[in-house]
């Protein structure tokens, strides 16, 4: 006799399908994130293999080791003006092992938050990154584009600029229907990164900005979040500004920090280096008469066109991209460490989210011309990116291990 099926049960096709299909998702996961690794290994093997300090970061372990934990953790480095939390984790806990096992320990520190960042965008659902291709393009765009200097690689004390771009990312969380942990998550790496980032603190006022957009009490709760960590890094700067502005002058306005924006920020995030160095620096046409103005045109011209397309697509999210453009490179344009400098380790915020507003165009974009402009504006970013990455770095010599503990 035929037996009957038990309702709401899964025809055996149907599970054997739906395990397949689970099995299979699982495995392009772990393929993802091991490429991921592979790709970050092979930039400079070294780093993860041996280990090593970068720039000032022996000068921070010797400091930190007359230190006791807790001081190192609240603890506020000379010349930088803002809580960088995260760093001074890292430095509290390698200052507990010899200088062999620290500058291999670091490093890991700052693989977790590459990786924190990319698991993140890959597993929770956003209103910016909406389908698992464009989750892919972010991480790549995050790993490989044209801003993220070589400078700032394997660097904890450069570490606030990734955490600037997770506070951007976290901007977009789309919380409807989403699980109350991930929401909670979500709201402690809002605080989290403001305490870590001056960049991500600079980005509170575009939170308060989307719950104006969308007034609702999650949207209220990530401002709060923001605004606590705001309050915090505002009262670690204004005791800076109050103790050592003499000493470092880092807030100032000149003219040529725009030509420097221009260079690093609009046209290094899509061209890199080597193709804007060989148009204008190798065939020195920056030297004809006027050059400069027509930088300072082009400027203005780009950042008008911008307003006028924002107001003609009338897209809350993209409102909200440029306004988070304009707070960072007013941060960076205002507060470099030099004057009428916004390039290197200043230019890796507001260039990654210069690509993302230019990917939010392309996706809502019906124009075949204009789609297909921005389209190739990101090919090129990704591209440009990909090859500069490593073996045509624009700065190779950052890229290496140099073992300042033997200096």
């Amino acid at each position: 006799t035929h037996k009957p099926e038990v309702s709401g049960s899964i025809p055996l096709p149907a599970t054997i399908k739906l395990m397949k299909n689970l099995y299979n998702q699982k495995s392009f996961i772990g393929i993802f994130f091991l490429t991921i690794l592979i790709i970050i290994f092979l930039r400079e093997p070294c780093w993860l293999i041996e280990g090593s300090l970068k720039g000032d970061e022996f000068g921070y372990y010797k400091n930190a080791k007359s230190k006791s934990f807790l001081e190192n953790l609240f603890y506020v480095y000379p010349g930088t003006g803002a809580l960088m939390f995260y760093t001074n984790i890292t430095n509290s806990i390698i200052t507990l092992f010899s200088i062999d096992k620290a500058k291999i320990l670091a490093n890991y520190f700052t693989l977790v938050v590459y990786l924190t960042i990319f698991a993140y965008i890959y597993f929770t659902k956003s209103i910016l990154f909406t389908n698992y291709k464009h989750k892919i393009f972010a991480i790549f765009i995050i790993l490989l584009s044209p801003p993220m200097t070589p400078e700032v690689w394997m660097s904890s004390n450069h570490l606030r600029g990734y955490f600037g771009i997770l506070g951007f990312v976290l901007l977009f969380h789309d919380f409807k229907n989403d699980k109350k942990i991930n929401s909670n998550i979500t709201n402690f790496l809002i605080f989290f990164s403001g305490i870590c980032s001056i960049y991500a603190a600079a980005l509170t006022p575009a939170y308060l900005f989307k719950f104006y957009l969308d007034k609702n009490k999650i949207n209220l709760h990530r401002f709060l979040f923001a605004l606590f960590a705001f309050l915090i890094q505002c009262i670690v700067v204004l005791n800076y500004i109050r103790t050592d502005i003499s000493v470092t002058p880092r807030f100032h306005l000149e003219l040529s920090t725009f030509y420097s924006y221009f260079y690093n920020v609009p046209i290094r995030s899509f061209f890199g280096s080597y193709i804007p160095k060989s148009l204008f620096v190798n065939t020195e046409i920056y030297k004809i008469q006027y050059f400069t103005y027509f930088i300072y045109f082009l400027l203005v011209f780009t950042f008008v066109i911008a307003i006028l397309y924002l107001k003609k697509i009338k897209d809350k999210i993209s409102f909200i991209i440029f306004f988070s453009l304009t707070l960072v490179s007013g941060l960076i344009i205002t507060g470099s460490l030099y004057a009428g400098f916004a390039g290197g380790r200043y230019a890796v915020v507001p260039g990654v989210i210069l690509i993302f507003l230019i990917f939010r165009f392309y996706n809502i974009e019906n124009n075949s011309f204009l789609k297909n402009f921005f389209l190739i504006l990101l090919f090129f970013s990704l591209t440009v990116g990909a090859i500069e990455y490593r073996y045509m770095s624009p700065l190779p010599h950052t890229l290496q291990c140099i073992d300042n503990s033997m200096n």
